[in-house]
């Protein structure tokens, strides 16, 4: 049986990736559940307000760092935001073009590409990483 590799937040894999580093080496740990433990121990004595520390503490979040340990992680892809107009997508944002075939232009916030949208008066957003966009 073949696993695929958990994808984590960008936060959580950068962390992570240091986390298990560090308590590998001090917390002398290897083992999915006990290094976790560890680390969530070492998180409370710090008393974390951050989004790491509510992710993190989140019971699903932490079968998936589990699932990470066994499997293997990455980082989810950062977000790619685009503008299409029926099978057309934005591919130069200055003169306003669409393209079928162009490597379409992204935006890293959802916001400026509405931003956009309002400015064109059509067009729908996009998720770039969940569209399967010619290249």
């Amino acid at each position: 049986m073949k696993y695929e590799k958990v994808k984590l937040p960008k936060i959580i894999f950068d962390w992570l990736d240091n986390e298990i580093k560090q308590a590998t080496m001090r917390l002398n740990v290897a083992q999915p559940f006990t290094t976790i433990a560890a680390i969530l121990n070492e998180m409370n004595k710090k008393t974390f307000d951050s989004d790491l520390f509510w992710w993190i503490n989140l019971p699903a979040n932490q079968w998936k760092l589990i699932d990470a340990l066994r499997y293997g992680y990455e980082a989810e892809p950062e977000p790619r935001w685009g503008i299409k107009a029926g099978h057309s997508y934005l591919y130069e944002p200055n003169d306003k073009s669409f393209g079928p075939d162009e490597e379409p232009f992204s935006y890293s916030s959802r916001y400026d590409a509405d931003q956009v949208i309002v400015k064109l008066g059509f067009g729908e957003v996009v998720d770039l990483n969940e569209e399967e966009v010619a290249e």
